[in-house]
């Protein structure tokens, strides 16, 4: 587009941006069904170098609350919902009041799990985050303490979902 153009169209109505100085924001367009256009906020992804294996193997830390918060935040803006992942986090949870010893084979099973939820659903980038965040957290699970930790993490970023508008 032409320097003229560019004025021209930040001018009309069909801008929905404020003009700015030149800088580009934070925002992107984004198709609409019907072929209309609207703006997005960028919404940060964390990333796999984010991530750290000491949360699940010691304890959880600020960063990690920071990690939750991000990959919550994300995994709500970008369309996941707590029934995508219902019969995952209830199986997480009743391996929880158990003993993760005697639960160990149900938890190795959780994988499958995932990648099926996300097999029915392949273009939701937020159930695609919670699968990388899985199999990344879950590799580092050996005992009760570490599943506890990974039981910690996973309620942290659900939480977090919730709070940014998660829906059922």
């Amino acid at each position: 587009m032409t320097e003229l153009q560019n004025r021209n169209f930040q001018g009309s109505s069909l801008s929905r941006r404020p003009q700015s100085s030149g800088q580009t924001g934070s925002r992107q367009r984004e198709q609409q069904p019907g072929g209309q256009q609207r703006d997005r906020e960028e919404i940060p992804r964390p990333t796999k170098g984010e991530y750290r294996p000491l949360w699940i193997t010691t304890a959880a830390d600020q960063s990690m609350v920071e990690y939750a918060e991000k990959a919550g935040r994300f995994m709500a803006l970008r369309g996941l919902t707590n029934s995508k992942i219902r019969s995952i986090c209830g199986e997480i949870k009743r391996i929880q009041m158990s003993e993760f010893e005697k639960e160990k084979s149900a938890f190795i099973l959780l994988k499958p799990k995932v990648a099926y939820a996300l097999g029915r659903d392949r273009e939701n980038s937020g159930l695609k985050l919670f699968r990388e965040i899985f199999d990344m957290s879950s590799t580092d699970v050996t005992d009760q303490k570490s599943f506890q930790n990974f039981c910690n993490l996973m309620e942290a970023i659900l939480a977090y979902h919730r709070a940014h508008g998660g829906k059922d």
